[in-house]
């Protein structure tokens, strides 16, 4: 016998829990390839830009079979500190993680993703005014015994 053959664990079988790895196929595409960490775990689908951070939590609506996708979006300064946050809700109809339900979530992520980057791009070109209430003239009353 070779001794040199070291015998190898078997794989064990990874459970995947929640609805967001059946959106995992997302990460191939070409809107989400700036994005410098995204994750499909448990029930939420996490993006993060430079200048966004975007959090999408999965519910699946018993009641009528839906899938509600409950955004969070944090606009990020420069230096990486929250500027401004925002949420929004998406219903979705169809199986869930269908091609369809990819793209609609696809679709908002690269929305907010816009919305961030032409508000980072609006707050670099804004041009500083100089003070001008020096030089404003002002009305001035002045009380005048009689």
């Amino acid at each position: 016998m070779n001794e040199s053959v070291v015998a190898r664990p078997r794989p064990r079988p990874v459970l995947v829990r929640g609805l967001a790895p059946r959106f995992a196929l997302m990460m191939c595409d070409p809107r989400v390839a700036p994005a410098l960490r995204m994750s499909c775990v448990e029930d939420t689908i996490e993006v993060h830009y430079p200048e966004s951070y975007i959090s999408c939590r999965l519910l699946r609506l018993p009641a009528c079979g839906l899938l509600r996708c409950s955004f969070r979006v944090t606009h990020l300064a420069p230096d990486g500190s929250p500027e401004e946050s925002h949420r929004m809700d998406l219903v979705l109809d169809g199986p869930t993680g269908s091609a369809a339900q990819r793209e609609a979530v696809l679709h908002r992520i690269y929305a907010f993703r816009c919305a961030a980057t032409a508000t980072r791009l609006r707050l670099a070109t804004r041009v500083a005014r100089p003070d001008d209430s020096l030089h404003r003239p002002s009305a001035r009353a002045h009380m005048v015994a009689a």
